[in-house]
């Protein structure tokens, strides 16, 4: 995929400084907004799609999902809209907040974590689940890739196959409910009022926030997701943060997770893991259940990794 020479001008504004993540349908640049000074991500559609109505629709459904959910450990967006290039060709723009720090595959790279790391991790995962799961929306992506581990903590990624929740009983009314206890994960960030967006733009930007009774939209190729699916690879992905590696064979992993068919084809799960706490032994097993109705919620899994980390780390006594 072409990438867009460096020092170009979203609508005059976002000068693109580098390319720091690329996907099979759109590039992510670092940037710099000129009338603010600051550093911020910019997601291009490719402009090979900009005529591709379902490709449009996607980044559109992206940045819908990722700004509603308004969780601290998940990017902010300040803008998007449309925007045309140097070339006259128009696409889909999304601007995001810049994160410092590494995916999880990169860490997972160097070999497993501890035990105590891996349970920080999933935590605030299972927390932003638990709040997507609440507000209508299934990730349907949860992978090492699209788990940054930054200076302000771990942040998830990557909505774009994001989808309205098949399963109603997660979200009834699709209202909007506060966030969970997100960061009291050690390490993590401390949960706190965001601080005011910056004026949307285009204007019509605001359009992108319907009331909150409103469900999410839909992913046409992911509409049948349920949120015991992402309960299902959280538990994929805290397996292979404490063993170094997939349940599958490497060759079906990819192809599995991205099928919906984990249900049907899971493993189960052995964590001969010295020191392993029982309860997130139990746990993990608990995710990857066969049957997606055996599998715990998103909001108890998030409270029985903070309970483990909790032990794990018992306050200290006053003196």
């Amino acid at each position: 995929m072409a990438r867009l020479p460096i020092g170009t001008a979203i609508l005059r504004r976002y000068v693109l400084t580098r390319a720091i993540g690329q996907g099979g349908v759109s590039t992510v640049y670092a940037a710099v907004d000129a009338r603010r000074g600051r550093k911020l991500a910019v997601k291009i559609l490719a402009p090979l799609l900009a005529d591709d109505p379902g490709a449009r629709e996607d980044a559109r459904r992206e940045a819908i999902i990722t700004d509603r959910l308004r969780h601290p450990s998940v990017p902010r967006v300040f803008a998007y809209g449309d925007a045309p290039l140097p070339d006259g060709t128009v696409v889909p723009y999304v601007v995001l907040e810049l994160l410092d720090g590494v995916p999880l595959t990169e860490l997972l790279a160097r070999g497993r974590l501890e035990w105590p790391e891996a349970v920080r991790i999933a935590a605030t995962v299972a927390d932003v689940l638990a709040v997507a799961h609440r507000r209508g929306v299934v990730h349907r992506d949860l992978t090492a890739r699209n788990v940054m581990v930054t200076a302000d903590g771990v942040k998830i990624i990557d909505f774009g196959l994001a989808t309205a929740s098949a399963d109603k009983t997660d979200n009834p009314g699709f209202r909007t409910a506060p966030p969970a206890p997100a960061n009291s994960v050690a390490g993590n960030v401390t949960a706190r009022p965001r601080p005011p967006a910056a004026a949307p733009e285009p204007s019509y930007f605001r359009a992108l926030r319907p009331a909150g009774h409103l469900p999410p939209p839909s992913h046409p190729k992911t509409a049948f997701a349920q949120p015991a699916d992402d309960v299902y690879t959280l538990g994929v992905l805290l397996y292979e943060m404490l063993t170094g590696r997939s349940p599958y064979p490497p060759a079906m992993a990819a192809t599995i997770l991205t099928a919906g068919r984990a249900g049907r084809l899971a493993p189960t799960p052995v964590l001969a893991i010295p020191g392993l706490p029982p309860d997130l032994r139990d746990l993990v097993r608990a995710c990857m259940a066969k049957r997606p109705e055996s599998r715990p919620r998103s909001p108890e899994v998030a409270h029985t990794l903070h309970h483990i980390h909790a032990a794990a780390h018992p306050a200290p006594t006053p003196t």
